[in-house]
């Protein structure tokens, strides 16, 4: 179990050199990059290794690639969040007890994991598919200030149909 858990380690850490170096805009591509590096990995584990490192999907040059959280940056993940409603549309929407963000297709990850890493405080848990997300807040009144909070950073209102 030692030696597996070096492994992962040693190809978490790979791929997160892969994106810093390289452009890489696909799962595909990312499998590619760990195989050229010496890492056997299938899709479905560079899709872990995705979540686990927080890896998220931003705008370079017209196009999209991987590229590491940016927890280093000053602001932390609300700056982060910033950034992601400056390159990208989101609009907001109250369901009851939840915030649902509607933005581009393929972004729904990026914004769930800028949201995760931002750590504001009425939002219990995000859940992301293709262009949604659903953000969990404990009570109606949660989100609604949760809603305001999130208008902050760009994210438009939209009335719920």
């Amino acid at each position: 179990m030692r030696e597996a858990l070096a492994r992962k380690h040693h190809r978490q850490q790979a791929l997160l050199r892969a994106v810093g170096q390289q452009r890489l805009s696909t799962q595909a591509e990312l499998v590619r990059a760990l195989r050229g590096a010496g890492y056997p990995a299938t899709q479905a584990t560079v899709s872990r290794d995705i979540v686990e490192l927080g890896l998220v999907k931003v705008a370079r040059d017209g196009t999209h690639a991987y590229a590491p959280p940016s927890a280093a940056t000053p602001g932390g993940g609300t700056e982060r969040l910033r950034r992601f409603c400056e390159d990208y549309p989101v609009e907001g929407a109250l369901a009851a007890n939840l915030v649902v963000l509607r933005s581009l297709p393929g972004t729904a990850n990026a914004l769930a994991a800028a949201l995760d890493a931002s750590r504001i405080e009425e939002a219990i848990g995000t859940l992301a598919g293709d262009d949604t997300v659903f953000v969990a807040a404990s009570t109606e009144r949660h989100a609604r200030a949760l809603l305001g909070r999130l208008t902050t950073f760009g994210i438009a209102r939209r009335e719920a149909k």
